[in-house]
């Protein structure tokens, strides 16, 4: 299947769908899709933010947050 579109979302459904190459951007956080289908985060804080179930980097490692 051949899309022009890189985020979009499927007739009559609830997802957003994000193919090899597209990104969203929410905050100052990217989620892209390398061409080899692997998501990528950047932009996440790299200390703990101290806010229950948010996302950083912890030298690397996804960590969430227990607040």
């Amino acid at each position: 299947m051949s899309y022009s579109t890189k985020v979009y979302r499927e007739v009559g459904g609830d997802a957003l769908v994000i193919v090899a190459g597209g990104k969203i951007v929410i905050g100052g956080v990217t989620f892209a899709v390398d061409d080899d289908g692997q998501m990528v985060l950047t932009g996440l804080p790299t200390t703990d933010p101290g806010v229950a179930g948010a996302l950083y980097s912890n030298s690397g490692v996804l960590t969430v947050s227990a607040g």
